[in-house]
């Protein structure tokens, strides 16, 4: 059985390599020194592919995201504020839609896009149309505080910054709200399609 120092210098590598006189051991040297250096142009070359690969990257990107924010995003705008009968400071003075009458906005928005989880078409009289709204679990909490403090009072809801109905908070809503507008079915799919961004 061998030794552990006789197993290490029989496994050593340049045991076997032909002794070199100082001379040749200098030529070596040297030429290793001369030689080109390949083993620095490759990680030059992973450099330029990599960069490569992040600018096609950023380039298809850039190609590709304004399509899709054009499909995610909202075409209508839709918001929800409350409302007062009568003036006071920091409300802006709006006409109801249909008439003469005018309410006074709050500045804040209590819901908006974001806020609903589904929109539909709902069937009114004759060939009119209404949009159903859905509210997500974090709008329906936002509307239930709104109108819980609000009763009496109108909340607006707005399309594109314009009201569209103002009713008066009889009790506190939550889930969902009804948009009676009086609309074409083409008009109620367009406002359905734009409020959830289709």
């Amino acid at each position: 059985m061998k030794s552990v120092p006789d197993l290490l210098r029989e496994a050593d590598p340049l045991l076997h390599e032909p002794r070199r006189s100082p001379e040749e051991r200098q030529m070596l040297r040297q030429r290793v020194l001369a030689s080109p250096r390949g083993h620095e142009q490759r990680p030059r070359r992973r450099v330029v592919l990599a960069a490569v690969v992040v600018l096609a990257c950023v380039g298809m990107t850039a190609a590709f995201w304004p399509r899709a924010t054009v499909v995610v995003a909202a075409a209508v705008r839709f918001d929800v504020r409350l409302a007062e009968q009568i003036p006071g400071p920091g409300l802006r003075e709006v006409r109801l839609p249909g008439s003469i009458g005018r309410i006074y906005l709050h500045p804040e928005t209590v819901v908006s896009n974001g806020d609903i989880a589904r929109a539909v078409v709902a069937p009114a009289a004759g060939s009119r149309f209404n949009i159903s709204v859905t509210f997500t679990a974090d709008g329906a909490a936002k509307m239930l505080t709104a109108t819980q403090g609000h009763l009496g009072r109108p909340v607006a809801i707005l399309l594109d910054g314009d009201v569209v109905m103002a009713p008066v908070v009889k009790s506190p809503v939550s889930g969902s709200a009804m948009i009676t507008g009086n609309y074409t079915r083409a008009e109620a799919e367009r406002i359905v399609n734009g409020i959830v961004g289709r």
